[in-house]
């Protein structure tokens, strides 16, 4: 039998996470992933990622590519950059679903964010597939579901 996963070390790891993409660390935040890890957010409805449109759809050698562009001087998507506060709550664990070495966690959040003067909410559900690590935890998918995401972006070049 599986030992149950243990929530507060979760919680703990969201928490963290959260904090990398507010302060921007995103190098860190890439390094949470495994080699073999996607980060996926989806448009409109969800059905395999093969088959569906994307706001996001990066494995992490695209994280990485994603991070040299953003770094860059010509970036001026992000010139000023995005100011973003992330809650994370409701918060639910269990014993990985494909592969028993594995966590299967979903949460809610809110993301709130600030860039030239105008402030708005981003809001959905966020979904990991985590590997334990001997420093906590690896990222081996996410995804987010924007509650909002069959509206129009301003600019989605930020992180979610």
């Amino acid at each position: 039998m599986t030992a149950a996963p243990d929530q507060a070390a979760v919680e703990h790891f969201l928490y963290q996470e959260a904090k990398l993409l507010d302060e921007r660390r995103y190098e860190d935040w890439v390094g949470l992933f495994t080699e073999d890890g996607v980060y996926w957010v989806p448009s409109g409805h969800e059905g395999p990622a093969e088959r569906s449109v994307a706001l996001i759809y990066d494995n992490t050698p695209r994280l990485r590519e994603r991070l040299t562009r953003m770094g860059s001087r010509a970036f001026w998507a992000q010139q000023p950059p995005t100011h973003t506060t992330r809650l994370i709550g409701n918060v639910l664990v269990q014993p990985g679903a494909e592969h028993a070495d594995e966590i299967d966690v979903e949460c809610r959040f809110i993301l709130a964010l600030l860039r030239r003067h105008r402030q708005a909410l981003l809001s959905g559900v966020a979904r990991y597939r985590l590997r334990p690590a001997q420093d906590g935890f690896r990222i081996r998918e996410k995804v987010v579901t924007l509650q909002e995401r069959d509206e129009s972006f301003d600019n989605l070049t930020f992180l979610i």
